[in-house]
């Protein structure tokens, strides 16, 4: 900031130089934003220019807000010049202020740094002071230290020749004890003689310790040999014991004390001398030693057991263990034995002797876990005990094939049987299922059950397979194999309703199916877990499923030949006026409600129930258009009374999902959706044929409104239903392709007749065609005077061909008198054929010679 004009020249150089060091002080220390507006807050700045986030634009647009305060320009150039003079004279006497104010600052400075300097030289005297008094107290201390040190050895060695005393003592009382067989006193003397030799562990270089420890050494192999000595004299060559439990009861105190492979020894022989019969007894070779004899050998074991328990429980301390350890030699030994039996006898194994024997091994091995693992929650050790499963019983696991082949075997027979079984059944209205596939779960559920007895490993996993195997067998042979295979021969009820319990016991089937597979992994080794997998036979069952709805409905629709046979019979090209609806129709409706009302009643699951409508609904769209084509021609009114019928049909399948269910039920969007989509074809259709071919213009727009597509393969279609003349035909085709070339939205061909073949009529055989063609072309040439000689009446003076079809549009009474003429003119026709024929023959008989 500029200095005021009134200073001169070097006074205002020396102020400016001062101000610019004081401005890079103060810049120096600027301070944050956030301490700039505490400070503001606690010195409560008012004016703008002294806020510490001063903005000098927004200051100025706050002093000239729009262009009339302008004006006032000058003023405010006037205040602002003030203001700085004001600010120019405070800084230069604050300035020096300052400097006046240096002098003093240096003294006090100087007065402050003596003081420092005089302190710290009271530190460092207070320093060596404090040492110096560390060193009389270390001088002091010294020879109290040696004291202690020494205090603190003696202690030790007092302690030491104490425990040397006792332990020579010791080994001196043992010596005597051990000789005169005190075997109880000389465990607990054993026991503190033990202890005292690990306190000199680390005075074994010294001669006399290392005398002591041989001494010590030599007693423990000592008493170990005497312990092993009183237990051979005490026990006879064939286990039983002679001498005093009580001295064995003291002995086995001693070897606790020397240790584990002491005790490991003794027990190793104790429970060979008790299995040293067994041995003998069941050696290989010998008649007991068979497969058949396996529940003597376990017998033989629970007698040792008892004895050993009874008379010489009381010897051995419970930690020993001693009764689990002949189990274990016992299963090693069995199952060592029983291995050479079966390897020796493995073409001759009868399948019921093994799973005796294995079962008798399976309840044994139970029978001892179940007893030592008691044991062992009372001995509160946290031992675990021996694991007995399998320890014998795996020797048979090998040999299991031919238990899974006997099992093959009997389901294969159970399977075959169920063929004819169910066929013969009389079937109820309590009857969900086929009594076959419950018998055959049960079956399963008892074979694995007692598999899993048997194993839950290899053989398990082969009988997984093998359920699976017949599961297909089943599904296979019994109920796609008992499904009516005739598609051309109706169903009757008993097998409509036979044909709804195979589609109840496949959807059974596949979710026990899956209830089966879940058990069986429950059951199996994890080895296996992950191979147990029924998903095809699941797969399979629904598929049977599928297909007895597929027999369910061809074997209605087959139910419908008699309908539509006399459908077609009916001369729709002829038809007169609209009526009521049909007699077929009538038959199709009662078939229709009887069939799918045992369905509905029959079907266990709802959902099969629903497939089989929307699949029936397609499949009889399908026939009913095919039956609608054999019909052809059809005439106008001919295609109005099958609209007619067609809507009475419609409202009988719209009730198809409640038939032979309890209580009304509103019908579902989806199966509704699904019906008007294929009347709709049919309707179509029907309208496109009641259009009239004349105008031709009129008859394509229809189509063209109807069909929507560019086809001329379906158009032909549409003509050969109306029955329109093959003559003019060209005509008609020729219209609509003019009509189609300008048209570019239509699609290629439609859904109601792209799929739609034709079939052949049912015309007369060629020779009666070729008559009728003759009398009508005969009838055609004849006026009215030669129909009046005949008796005939005039019909109506014009031609009428068998191709053509009559339109029974437009005025009834005038129609009906021409067909009614036509068909009178057909049997004169044939009338007048037949008096020629007999005119022929009479002529020739006349002709020939007498």
């Amino acid at each position: 900031m500029p200095a005021p004009s009134s200073n001169s020249g070097s006074s205002s150089a020396e102020d400016d130089q001062k101000e610019s060091v004081y401005y890079d002080q103060a810049t120096a220390l600027s301070l944050s934003p956030h301490l700039e507006t505490q400070v503001s807050s606690i010195l409560q700045v008012k004016d703008p220019l002294d806020a510490p986030q001063f903005d000098p634009t927004e200051y100025i647009n706050r002093l000239f807000p729009n262009e009339q305060a302008m004006a006032s320009m000058d003023s405010v150039l006037g205040v602002l010049r003030s203001k700085l003079d004001e600010l120019g004279i405070e800084i230069k006497r604050l300035t020096s202020e300052q400097l006046n104010k240096g002098a003093d600052n240096a003294e006090e400075l100087k007065k402050a740094r003596k003081s420092i300097e005089d302190l710290f030289i009271k530190i460092q005297d207070i320093k060596k002071k404090a040492a110096q008094s560390e060193e009389m107290v270390q001088e002091i201390t010294q020879d109290i230290k040696s004291l202690d040190f020494a205090k603190r050895h003696l202690t030790l060695s007092i302690t030491a020749l104490k425990r040397l005393q006792m332990l020579v003592t010791a080994v001196s009382q043992l010596e005597v004890m051990i000789q005169k067989r005190q075997y109880k006193d000389s465990a607990q003397l054993l026991q503190a003689v033990l202890q005292l030799i690990q306190h000199f562990k680390l005075y074994k270089s010294i001669p006399q310790v290392a005398e002591l420890s041989k001494s010590i050494a030599a007693l423990q192999t000592d008493l170990n040999t005497r312990a092993l000595q009183e237990f051979k004299s005490a026990f006879n060559s064939d286990g039983s014991m002679t001498g005093y439990a009580s001295v064995l009861h003291d002995a086995c105190l001693v070897v606790t004390v020397l240790g584990t492979e002491s005790v490991n020894s003794l027990t190793d022989w104790y429970v060979d001398l008790q299995l040293k019969t067994y041995r003998n007894l069941f050696r290989s070779g010998f008649e007991v030693s068979d497969l058949d004899n396996v529940s003597r050998r376990y017998a033989w074991l629970k007698r040792t057991l008892n004895t050993c328990d009874e008379e010489h429980g009381s010897i051995f301390p419970p930690s020993w263990h001693v009764s689990e350890k002949i189990c274990q030699s016992f299963c090693k030994i069995t199952s060592d034995d029983l291995k050479e039996v079966l390897a020796k006898k493995q073409q001759q194994i009868d399948v019921k002797e093994l799973l005796k024997s294995l079962h008798l091994t399976i309840e044994f091995e139970n029978q001892l876990s179940k007893r030592f693992s008691q044991q062992s929650q009372k001995d509160d050790t946290h031992r675990q005990p021996f694991k007995f499963e399998k320890s014998i019983s795996s020797v048979f696991e090998p040999y299991l094939g031919l238990y899974i082949e006997a099992e093959d075997g009997a389901l294969a027979g159970m399977i075959e049987e169920y063929k004819t079984s169910d066929l013969n059944l009389e079937l109820d209205a309590t009857t969900v299922v086929l009594p076959s596939s419950t018998d055959l779960f049960y079956f399963y559920r008892e074979t694995l059950v007692q598999s899993a007895r048997l194993s839950t490993g290899k053989a398990f996993f082969d009988l997984c397979n093998l359920f699976g195997k017949h599961l297909d067998n089943y599904c296979t042979n019994v109920l796609l194999g008992n499904l009516p295979r005739d598609e051309k021969r109706p169903l009757e009820n008993e097998q409509i309703r036979f044909a709804c319990y195979i589609l109840n016991t496949a959807d059974y089937c596949g979710i026990t199916t899956l209830q089966l597979e879940e058990k069986l992994k429950e059951k199996i080794d994890d080895k296996w877990k992950d191979q147990v997998d029924l998903q095809a036979q699941r797969d399979n069952f629904l598929n049977a499923a599928s297909v007895s709805i597929g027999a369910l409905i061809r074997g209605v629709l087959g139910q419908f030949d008699p309908a539509y046979q006399a459908m077609a019979k009916i001369s729709w090209g002829l038809v007169e006026s609209v009526g009521d609806q049909s007699s077929y129709v009538s038959d199709l409706q009662s078939c229709l409600v009887n069939s799918i009302t045992i369905m509905g009643k029959t079907i266990g699951t709802k959902r099969y129930f629903r497939t089989f409508c929307d699949r029936f609904v397609e499949a009889f769209v399908t026939r009913h258009l095919a039956n609608i084509t054999r019909c052809r021609p059809i005439s106008e009114v001919g295609a109005e009374q099958m609209l007619l019928d067609i809507h009475a049909l419609k409202t009988t399948i719209m009730d198809m999902p409640f038939m032979g269910t309890e209580g009304s039920v509103a019908v579902p969007a989806s199966f509704a959706k699904l019906v008007n989509r294929g009347f709709n074809r049919m309707e179509t259709l029907l309208k496109a044929v009641m259009t009239p071919s004349d105008p031709v213009e009129g008859f394509i727009e229809s189509y063209i409104f109807l069909i929507a597509d560019k086809s001329t393969n379906n158009f032909q279609k549409i003509m050969d239903i109306k029955g329109i003349r093959k003559a003019d035909q060209p005509q008609v085709m020729e219209a609509f392709q003019k009509r189609i070339s300008s048209a570019e939205t239509l699609a290629d061909s439609s859904d109601i007749l792209g799929k739609l073949d034709l079939p052949a009529t049912n015309v007369l055989p060629s020779s009666i065609s070729t008559s009728f063609n003759t009398i009508a072309n005969t009838a055609s040439n004849f006026n009215t005077a030669q129909f009046q000689q005949l008796g005939i009446r005039s019909a109506v003076g014009q031609s009428t061909s068998m191709n053509s079809p009559i339109s029974p549009t437009g005025d009834g009474t005038a129609k009906g008198r021409l067909n009614e003429n036509f068909r009178k003119l057909v049997m004169t026709g044939m009338n007048f054929r037949k008096d020629l024929q007999e005119r022929r023959e009479i002529a020739s008989r006349q002709a020939k010679p007498t």
